[in-house]
């Protein structure tokens, strides 16, 4: 009798913690760089009236062996409501017969794993010695990168800008509250982009973020925009900065920053080639690092094991019979 575990929202928070999933990433990174995972380029459908989107990422990985896809809605329109912009599965084969093996909530993956793949890059690229940080942004993507980013740099400040300046202080007194830590709206994004380490985490189709604002031996994050006509941040930030992606033949075909411009943008490699020592992060303590995300199957294939695995020596979850 085949049976699939079919995990929640609710299970998928409590067996993947943040710190398990930043090393998790490390390791999907490792995968990009080294060939143990196939990614084929994410594809999209968008409704005729323009409100949402279906997109789906099917992958591949070698150790521990998985096929999978994530299937996914976004509907922008969600925002504040108890949905979410972000709604889907994961779901795993087994790589010997095909088999189903489980269905996941892919709002819950999504959001951990985006955070903590950030998290992970900037463990990689960023200096040591930071001091504040500026979140983009006051959706559930800030929230959990806020979390994250507090895992590998201690930051004094956090600053936190967004279109609607109640909103993003609102934001911020929650995280201030929640944290322990100082957390800042800011009403001008240029004051905001003087931090130390900037995250960039909305869903702005056209550039706020201006190259002219930025100095020397920042670390950013473009983390929102992953969709090829959209983009966070201007020609001058990437054309300032050394890049790096998480998967080079995705980032290129979906990262509206690299391909808006007359020519394709330069990227110094992926975030892996750095781990493995193929890559250095910075030439000079002047460079500005930037980490271009577009999102990695791997990364969602990584959680799910981990997740799958938990769920099944705690014996959670809901097991289905299906043939």
């Amino acid at each position: 009798m085949l049976k699939i575990r079919v995990l929640n929202a609710t299970l998928v928070h409590q067996l993947l913690t943040v710190d398990q999933c930043i090393r998790l990433m490390h390791r999907a990174f490792e995968m990009a760089a080294t060939g143990e995972t196939i990614l084929p380029i994410r594809q999209v459908l968008r409704t005729p009236d323009g409100r949402g989107l279906l997109g789906w990422m099917p992958g591949y990985i070698a150790n521990p062996q998985w096929l999978g896809i994530k299937v996914i809605s976004v509907y922008p329109e969600n925002f504040g409501t108890s949905l979410g912009s972000h709604q889907g599965m994961v779901l795993m084969f087994d790589t010997r017969n095909g088999a189903p093996v489980a269905v996941l909530d892919a709002r819950a993956i999504t959001a951990i794993r985006t955070a903590a793949a950030t998290a992970a890059a900037t463990d990689v690229l960023a200096p040591a010695d930071v001091h504040s940080l500026a979140i983009f942004g006051y959706g559930e993507q800030a929230h959990t990168h806020l979390d994250a980013l507090l895992r590998v740099r201690s930051f004094e400040v956090i600053w936190v800008w967004g279109r609607n300046f109640e909103r993003a202080r609102q934001f911020a007194a929650r995280c201030a509250g929640e944290r322990g830590v100082r957390v800042v709206a800011l009403a001008e994004a240029r004051a905001a982009a003087q931090a130390d380490v900037i995250c960039t985490v909305t869903a702005a189709s056209e550039p706020f973020l201006r190259g002219a604002w930025l100095r020397p031996g920042q670390h950013l994050n473009l983390v929102g925009s992953s969709v090829p006509t959209a983009a966070e941040a201007d020609e001058q930030t990437i054309a300032r900065g050394r890049v790096f992606v998480d998967s080079r033949e995705n980032a290129l075909a979906l990262a509206g920053e690299l391909v808006r411009g007359q020519k394709p943008a330069s990227v110094a490699g992926c975030v892996g080639d750095v781990i493995m020592g193929a890559v250095s992060a910075r030439q000079a303590a002047s460079d500005i690092t930037i980490f271009k995300s577009v999102g990695m199957a791997c990364e969602d294939l990584l959680a799910a094991d981990f997740v799958c695995s938990e769920a099944a020596r705690l014996d959670a979850g809901v097991l289905v019979e299906w043939s």
